[in-house]
């Protein structure tokens, strides 16, 4: 294993361990969607309203708000490393 690879490994490897940490976890989740909605939905201006643990679903919810107060709230996945959006509610097939 060269060099730059053990130090990408270890990189990562403290990353997810950091993630562990529930504000950081938080923080990382936040980082994550801020930049999805801002990327996906140029045209609203999303403001980040809670972030909460869903154990019913059993993954995450960050919900946000745009001016015109639509509500969108994003599943995040998995449980210890919440960075996968797997559910965005304007990212649905068209219902005839």
């Amino acid at each position: 294993m060269t060099r730059l690879a053990k130090r990408i490994l270890i990189f990562l490897v403290a990353i997810m361990l950091l993630a562990q940490i529930p504000m950081l976890k938080e923080t990382l989740a936040r980082g994550v969607t801020t930049l999805y909605v801002k990327i996906k939905y140029p045209e609203h201006s999303f403001q980040f309203q809670d972030f909460n643990y869903e154990s019913h679903f059993g993954n995450y919810i960050i919900s946000y708000t745009d001016q015109d107060e639509q509500r969108i709230s994003l599943m995040l996945e998995p449980k210890f490393f919440p960075v996968l959006i797997t559910y965005d509610p304007l990212n649905q097939p068209m219902k005839d």
